[in-house]
């Protein structure tokens, strides 16, 4: 088969990242990540991550604060170090297509440059067309995330919202997710991106990036997300704000958070005393 040369089309641009060591290739990845919305926050942004929320999103695309270095962590490891052995094997399975790394490039939306999607794998076909790999690894205990209520294989939804923003991106509307769960064969999940799922992508990753670009945050969604917003809450930070209701909230956070920092103090120094008994 023929390998037809990626290049830039009317839906996307293609930034390559230089040829250079992959700790410098990683910098200039993190970099453009800061620089619009990936498919890895698309989860996030949905309320679909269980770690972090989109008001953590804010923070780090505002550079409010830094992202948390993931890449010591051993699940992270172990899934850089399997994806171009996941990516082999997926293409001695499929000789019918053309199976390329696409670590080393970024596709650019043309008309919403803030959309940016950054593939593990590009599929190709007989007829031309490309198409989305996706390679993932998880562990035993998340192997029930990869089958519905019925135990048939699918896609869990916070890794369909990234590939079906890849699709977004690209035009690209097929593929598949190759996934290694535990230490069973790994496993391929056909894609066939939805139309009406892509519109509600492209909705909610605009809307979030107005929110960045505004500096304005989004709604806080969590306990950690009214501490990381008001620390320090006093109804100061509301002064010149109409709204009694959310200044009567703040005022009684502030009052709860005081009485709560001085049962502390109390709780510390009936510690001390029982030691010293």
């Amino acid at each position: 088969m023929k390998r037809i040369p990626l290049k830039d089309t009317e839906r996307y641009t293609i930034e390559r990242f230089k040829q250079c060591k992959k700790t410098e290739r990683r910098l200039a990845w993190l970099k453009n990540r800061k620089a619009g919305v990936g498919g890895s926050d698309m989860s996030t942004i949905l309320g679909l991550n269980a770690f972090k929320t989109p008001y953590d999103l804010w923070l780090e695309k505002t550079g409010r604060v830094e992202p948390e270095d993931i890449s010591d962590k051993w699940a992270v490891i172990r899934g850089n170090a399997l994806e171009n052995e996941l990516r082999k094997r997926f293409r001695v399975n499929h000789p019918e297509m053309l199976v390329t790394d696409g670590t080393d490039k970024q596709f650019i939306a043309r008309q919403r440059p803030y959309l940016r999607a950054s593939l593990d794998s590009i599929l190709q076909r007989e007829d031309g067309s490309f198409g989305i790999l996706e390679i993932k690894t998880a562990s035993s205990r998340r192997a029930g995330d990869w089958h519905d209520e019925d135990g048939n294989l699918r896609i869990p939804p916070y890794y369909l919202a990234q590939v079906e923003f890849y699709a977004l991106v690209t035009g690209w509307t097929w593929g598949y997710v190759y996934v290694a769960i535990g230490d069973d064969e790994p496993v391929e999940i056909p894609l066939e991106a939805d139309v009406e799922d892509m519109g509600a992508i492209d909705k909610a990753a605009s809307d979030f990036w107005r929110f960045v670009t505004s500096g304005t945050p989004p709604q806080l969604t969590t306990g950690g997300d009214v501490q990381k917003a008001f620390p320090e809450p006093t109804p100061d930070i509301v002064d010149e704000s109409d709204d009694d209701d959310l200044y009567d909230l703040l005022a009684r956070y502030e009052s709860a958070t005081g009485m709560l920092k001085d049962m502390k103090a109390v709780q510390k120094e009936l510690q001390e005393q029982i030691i010293v008994r």
